[in-house]
């Protein structure tokens, strides 16, 4: 500062080299305040990544809590019941009606066994349902083994940052929930499971036989098409122009023939016009 004389008045300044000063102290306390916001903005952002990493955990561990184990007491049953079942179609496939053989009894005898087949479909689907909830432990084992790792190591990261205390909590919370749950999943008999996958696959098989067993044996072919045309009548009004009455119809009536049986058939003819 100086002193400085205006009108018989006395006055301060600052000097050149002051006003340079203070710029300085100026523009020092504003990148300082910059530094902060920044520094708070980045502290927030990390905040809510860490939250967001903590409801994905939270949503995995719910639906993991929620997972319905088989019941191990009746999984013989089921392998017993399966292979049976798998050896009772293979023997209703060797009685598959075929039309060449006995042609004048095979529609008969074909709903008959069709409604067999029905019985068996749906008995299969229920059999592939239950084995399926065993068959697929092995896969939620390998599931539920890369989750806790990857909640281990999350642990790891949030327990060198001082503030992810309250994180770290509750990520020990999940991590242990998680674990008793992968126990209870490694519980079951490795060896029994295997054999289950594998009834499975033999199950899928077993439904796209029954789905072949389903369809008739004929096979039939066109042999004969007809075009029939009905003529429209004529006749002239008072001032002799021609009027014509009804319409014209073509039908097509398809006739088959069953290359194995000689059956025929002859569809519903088609009308146009």
């Amino acid at each position: 500062m100086r002193k400085i004389y205006l009108q018989s008045k006395v006055g301060f300044e600052l000097t050149p080299k002051g006003k340079v000063a203070l710029q300085v102290l100026a523009k020092a306390e504003t990148d300082r305040i910059s530094r902060q916001l920044q520094e708070a903005i980045h502290q927030e952002r990390k905040a809510k990544l860490r939250s967001g990493i903590v409801k994905k955990i939270k949503s995995i561990e719910a639906g993991w809590q929620s997972y319905q184990f088989p019941d191990k007491k009746v999984i013989g049953n089921i392998e017993q019941e399966s292979e049976e079942f798998l050896e009772a179609t293979k023997e209703v496939a060797k009685r598959q009606p075929k039309c060449q053989i006995n042609p004048q009894n095979y529609d008969a005898e074909f709903l008959k066994f069709k409604s067999q087949i029905d019985d068996l479909t749906g008995k299969n689907n229920s059999l592939l349902k239950e084995v399926n909830n065993y068959a697929k432990i092995k896969g939620d084992q390998l599931s539920i083994l890369a989750d806790v790792e990857s909640i281990q190591k999350t642990i790891k990261k949030f327990e060198l940052m001082a503030e992810a205390t309250v994180q770290v909590s509750q990520l020990k919370n999940s991590f242990c929930n998680l674990k008793l749950i992968q126990s209870q999943l490694e519980s079951y008999d490795k060896e029994q499971l295997t054999r289950l996958e594998h009834l499975k696959i033999q199950l899928n098989d077993d439904c796209k036989l029954l789905e072949v067993l389903k369809k008739s044996t004929h096979e039939f072919t066109p042999i004969k098409r007809e075009i029939l045309a009905e003529k429209t009548s004529e006749h002239s009004d008072a001032e002799g122009l021609t009027i014509k009455d009804g319409h014209k119809k073509i039908g097509s009536p398809l006739v088959e023939k069953c290359s194995k049986c000689g059956a025929k058939r002859k569809l519903t003819t088609v009308d146009f016009g």
